[in-house]
Protein backbone atom coordinates (compact mmCIF):
# COMPACT_ATOMS: atom_id res chain seq x y z
CA UNK A 1 0.00 0.00 0.00
CA UNK A 2 1.20 3.33 -0.83
CA UNK A 3 1.04 6.21 2.39
CA UNK A 4 2.29 8.94 -0.12
CA UNK A 5 1.06 9.18 -3.47
CA UNK A 6 3.14 10.78 -6.45
CA UNK A 7 0.42 11.73 -9.13
CA UNK A 8 0.85 11.68 -12.53
CA UNK A 9 1.93 15.29 -14.46
CA UNK A 10 -0.99 15.01 -16.57
CA UNK A 11 -4.54 15.80 -16.62
CA UNK A 12 -6.59 17.31 -14.08
CA UNK A 13 -6.96 16.48 -10.70
CA UNK A 14 -10.30 17.06 -8.85
CA UNK A 15 -10.13 17.45 -4.97
CA UNK A 16 -12.98 17.45 -2.72
CA UNK A 17 -13.44 17.81 0.73
CA UNK A 18 -14.55 16.23 3.89
CA UNK A 19 -18.29 15.18 2.79
CA UNK A 20 -19.86 13.90 5.78
CA UNK A 21 -22.13 11.70 5.05
CA UNK A 22 -24.34 14.45 2.78
CA UNK A 23 -25.84 12.28 0.25
CA UNK A 24 -26.95 15.35 -2.01
CA UNK A 25 -23.54 16.57 -2.14
CA UNK A 26 -22.14 13.58 -2.98
CA UNK A 27 -24.29 12.73 -5.78
CA UNK A 28 -23.54 16.11 -7.47
CA UNK A 29 -20.21 15.76 -6.85
CA UNK A 30 -20.34 12.45 -8.29
CA UNK A 31 -21.95 13.46 -11.42
CA UNK A 32 -18.95 15.98 -11.87
CA UNK A 33 -16.42 12.79 -11.29
CA UNK A 34 -17.54 10.81 -13.41
CA UNK A 35 -16.49 12.78 -16.53
CA UNK A 36 -13.31 13.50 -15.22
CA UNK A 37 -12.90 9.08 -14.75
CA UNK A 38 -14.26 9.11 -18.08
CA UNK A 39 -11.29 10.82 -19.49
CA UNK A 40 -8.78 9.46 -16.91
CA UNK A 41 -8.06 12.56 -15.05
CA UNK A 42 -7.53 11.88 -11.10
CA UNK A 43 -10.00 12.38 -8.03
CA UNK A 44 -9.23 12.56 -4.67
CA UNK A 45 -11.31 12.92 -2.15
CA UNK A 46 -9.37 14.11 1.25
CA UNK A 47 -11.45 11.92 3.93
CA UNK A 48 -14.19 12.42 6.54
CA UNK A 49 -16.46 10.77 3.99
CA UNK A 50 -18.80 9.67 6.97
CA UNK A 51 -20.17 11.26 10.11
CA UNK A 52 -23.68 13.21 9.21
CA UNK A 53 -24.22 15.76 12.52
CA UNK A 54 -27.78 14.73 11.46
CA UNK A 55 -28.94 11.57 11.66
CA UNK A 56 -31.80 11.69 9.39
CA UNK A 57 -29.74 12.90 6.89
CA UNK A 58 -27.08 10.09 7.39
CA UNK A 59 -25.77 8.73 4.18
CA UNK A 60 -22.60 7.88 5.26
CA UNK A 61 -23.25 3.89 4.46
CA UNK A 62 -24.39 4.83 1.06
CA UNK A 63 -21.44 6.61 0.41
CA UNK A 64 -18.97 4.22 1.47
CA UNK A 65 -19.96 1.37 -0.46
CA UNK A 66 -20.26 3.81 -3.55
CA UNK A 67 -16.79 5.12 -2.91
CA UNK A 68 -15.07 1.40 -1.94
CA UNK A 69 -16.43 0.63 -5.70
CA UNK A 70 -14.71 3.34 -7.03
CA UNK A 71 -11.89 3.04 -5.18
CA UNK A 72 -11.08 -0.07 -7.78
CA UNK A 73 -10.51 2.85 -10.45
CA UNK A 74 -6.26 3.50 -10.26
CA UNK A 75 -7.29 7.33 -10.43
CA UNK A 76 -9.63 7.47 -8.08
CA UNK A 77 -8.02 8.10 -5.00
CA UNK A 78 -9.55 8.76 -1.18
CA UNK A 79 -7.69 9.89 1.60
CA UNK A 80 -7.41 9.30 5.66
CA UNK A 81 -9.67 11.79 7.28
CA UNK A 82 -9.71 11.97 10.91
CA UNK A 83 -13.27 10.42 10.79
CA UNK A 84 -11.88 7.46 9.68
CA UNK A 85 -9.29 7.15 12.02
CA UNK A 86 -11.19 7.03 15.20
CA UNK A 87 -12.83 4.00 13.89
CA UNK A 88 -9.24 2.51 13.45
CA UNK A 89 -7.97 3.63 16.71
CA UNK A 90 -11.43 3.15 18.97
CA UNK A 91 -11.62 6.72 19.49
CA UNK A 92 -14.52 8.83 19.89
CA UNK A 93 -14.37 12.16 18.02
CA UNK A 94 -17.14 15.19 19.11
CA UNK A 95 -19.35 17.62 17.21
CA UNK A 96 -20.24 19.81 20.02
CA UNK A 97 -21.59 17.28 22.71
CA UNK A 98 -22.51 14.22 19.50
CA UNK A 99 -20.15 11.46 19.13
CA UNK A 100 -20.13 10.68 16.17
CA UNK A 101 -18.20 7.40 16.16
CA UNK A 102 -20.91 5.98 18.69
CA UNK A 103 -23.43 7.66 16.10
CA UNK A 104 -22.10 5.65 12.99
CA UNK A 105 -22.56 2.44 15.15
CA UNK A 106 -25.76 3.51 15.81
CA UNK A 107 -26.44 3.88 12.08
CA UNK A 108 -24.91 0.18 10.94
CA UNK A 109 -27.14 -1.56 13.96
CA UNK A 110 -30.04 -0.18 12.42
CA UNK A 111 -28.77 -0.96 8.71
CA UNK A 112 -27.58 -3.48 9.72
CA UNK A 113 -28.77 -5.76 12.41
CA UNK A 114 -26.89 -8.46 14.43
CA UNK A 115 -23.93 -7.92 11.90
CA UNK A 116 -23.34 -4.68 12.36
CA UNK A 117 -20.28 -5.25 13.68
CA UNK A 118 -18.94 -7.62 10.88
CA UNK A 119 -19.69 -4.95 8.66
CA UNK A 120 -18.04 -1.86 10.81
CA UNK A 121 -14.96 -4.59 10.70
CA UNK A 122 -14.91 -4.51 7.07
CA UNK A 123 -15.11 -0.42 6.78
CA UNK A 124 -12.01 -0.48 9.98
CA UNK A 125 -10.45 -2.75 7.02
CA UNK A 126 -10.99 -0.55 4.13
CA UNK A 127 -9.71 2.60 6.29
CA UNK A 128 -6.32 1.09 7.08
CA UNK A 129 -5.45 1.07 3.50
CA UNK A 130 -5.90 4.72 2.46
CA UNK A 131 -3.25 6.92 2.17
CA UNK A 132 -2.58 10.07 4.14
CA UNK A 133 -1.43 12.78 1.27
CA UNK A 134 -0.83 12.87 -2.66
CA UNK A 135 1.97 14.93 -3.72
CA UNK A 136 2.01 16.52 -7.65
CA UNK A 137 4.14 16.83 -9.96
CA UNK A 138 3.90 20.71 -10.18
CA UNK A 139 4.82 20.89 -6.37
CA UNK A 140 1.15 20.30 -4.72
CA UNK A 141 0.83 18.67 -1.15
CA UNK A 142 -2.75 17.29 -0.41
CA UNK A 143 -3.75 16.02 2.71
CA UNK A 144 -6.73 16.20 5.57
CA UNK A 145 -5.62 18.59 7.42
CA UNK A 146 -1.91 19.78 8.70
CA UNK A 147 1.45 20.74 8.69
CA UNK A 148 2.37 18.42 11.52
CA UNK A 149 5.05 20.58 13.17
CA UNK A 150 7.64 17.45 14.46
CA UNK A 151 8.17 15.01 12.42
CA UNK A 152 7.79 16.70 8.79
CA UNK A 153 8.92 13.89 5.93
CA UNK A 154 6.06 12.34 5.07
CA UNK A 155 7.86 9.58 3.66
CA UNK A 156 8.45 8.38 7.24
CA UNK A 157 4.93 7.44 7.11
CA UNK A 158 5.39 4.87 4.33
CA UNK A 159 6.03 2.34 6.63
CA UNK A 160 3.28 2.89 9.00
CA UNK A 161 1.84 -0.62 11.23
CA UNK A 162 -1.33 -0.86 12.88
CA UNK A 163 0.43 0.08 16.05
CA UNK A 164 1.54 3.62 14.29
CA UNK A 165 -2.04 5.36 14.34
CA UNK A 166 -2.16 5.39 17.90
CA UNK A 167 -0.07 8.58 19.65
CA UNK A 168 1.80 9.25 15.92
CA UNK A 169 2.46 12.83 16.29
CA UNK A 170 2.96 13.43 12.40
CA UNK A 171 -0.15 11.72 11.61
CA UNK A 172 -1.97 13.46 14.24
CA UNK A 173 -0.70 16.62 12.96
CA UNK A 174 -2.05 15.45 9.27
CA UNK A 175 -5.93 14.47 10.93
CA UNK A 176 -6.56 17.12 13.15
CA UNK A 177 -3.85 20.07 12.76
CA UNK A 178 -5.69 23.66 12.55
CA UNK A 179 -4.52 27.39 11.18
CA UNK A 180 -4.19 28.13 14.85
CA UNK A 181 -1.58 25.48 15.65
CA UNK A 182 0.92 26.22 13.24
CA UNK A 183 2.60 29.33 12.19
CA UNK A 184 3.85 30.83 8.52
CA UNK A 185 7.27 28.81 9.56
CA UNK A 186 6.25 25.76 9.82
CA UNK A 187 4.29 25.31 7.01
CA UNK A 188 7.11 26.59 4.91
CA UNK A 189 9.47 24.03 6.03
CA UNK A 190 6.92 21.26 6.06
CA UNK A 191 6.53 22.05 1.85
CA UNK A 192 10.20 22.59 1.49
CA UNK A 193 11.28 19.20 3.39
CA UNK A 194 8.84 17.28 1.22
CA UNK A 195 9.72 18.97 -2.11
CA UNK A 196 6.23 21.10 -2.42
CA UNK A 197 5.39 24.73 -3.43
CA UNK A 198 1.62 24.34 -2.17
CA UNK A 199 -0.88 22.60 0.29
CA UNK A 200 -4.20 21.51 0.34
CA UNK A 201 -6.42 20.28 2.90
CA UNK A 202 -10.29 20.57 3.88
CA UNK A 203 -10.95 19.51 7.43
CA UNK A 204 -11.83 23.18 8.62
CA UNK A 205 -15.08 24.79 7.59
CA UNK A 206 -14.76 27.94 5.61
CA UNK A 207 -16.74 29.94 3.05
CA UNK A 208 -16.06 28.00 0.17
CA UNK A 209 -11.92 28.43 0.08
CA UNK A 210 -9.64 30.06 2.76
CA UNK A 211 -6.01 30.90 1.97
CA UNK A 212 -3.14 30.68 4.94
CA UNK A 213 0.41 32.25 4.41
CA UNK A 214 0.04 32.38 0.81
CA UNK A 215 0.79 28.61 0.76
CA UNK A 216 -2.06 26.88 2.05
CA UNK A 217 -5.19 26.55 0.12
CA UNK A 218 -8.34 25.35 2.71
CA UNK A 219 -11.40 24.15 0.47
CA UNK A 220 -14.84 23.44 2.19
CA UNK A 221 -16.74 21.36 -0.55
CA UNK A 222 -19.47 20.55 1.66
CA UNK A 223 -19.55 20.77 5.70
CA UNK A 224 -20.16 23.85 7.69
CA UNK A 225 -20.04 26.69 4.73
CA UNK A 226 -22.02 29.05 2.88
CA UNK A 227 -20.41 28.13 -0.20
CA UNK A 228 -19.09 24.74 -1.35
CA UNK A 229 -15.93 24.60 -3.48
CA UNK A 230 -13.91 22.32 -5.04
CA UNK A 231 -10.53 21.98 -7.00
CA UNK A 232 -10.09 21.30 -10.92
CA UNK A 233 -6.27 21.26 -10.47
CA UNK A 234 -4.37 21.45 -13.96
CA UNK A 235 -1.34 18.96 -13.16
CA UNK A 236 0.44 20.53 -16.07
CA UNK A 237 0.50 23.93 -15.37
CA UNK A 238 3.78 25.80 -13.45
CA UNK A 239 2.38 27.24 -10.34
CA UNK A 240 4.34 30.51 -9.94
CA UNK A 241 1.84 31.79 -7.01
CA UNK A 242 -1.05 30.96 -5.02
CA UNK A 243 -3.39 33.40 -7.32
CA UNK A 244 -3.23 30.81 -10.31
CA UNK A 245 -4.60 27.86 -7.85
CA UNK A 246 -7.02 30.17 -6.29
CA UNK A 247 -8.36 30.44 -9.78
CA UNK A 248 -8.71 26.76 -10.32
CA UNK A 249 -11.58 26.73 -7.24
CA UNK A 250 -15.20 25.85 -8.79
CA UNK A 251 -18.38 26.29 -6.51
CA UNK A 252 -20.87 24.06 -6.45
CA UNK A 253 -24.00 25.34 -7.82
CA UNK A 254 -22.82 28.01 -8.98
Amino acid sequence: MKRILNLPASGILLVITDLHGNGEDFKKYENIWKNHLEDGNQIILTGDLIHCSNSSKDRSVEILKAVQDYSEYENFHLLLGNHEWCHIVDAPVYKGESNQKKDFEELLKLKFGYRWVEKLEEYVEFFKTLPFAAKTGNGVLISHSGPPIDSVYLGDLENITEQCYHHNDMLDGLLWKRDYEFNQEDLEFFLKRNNCKYHIIGHTPVDGYQVNYGKQLVISSSFGCVRKAYLELDLEKNLENMDELVKMVQFLDE
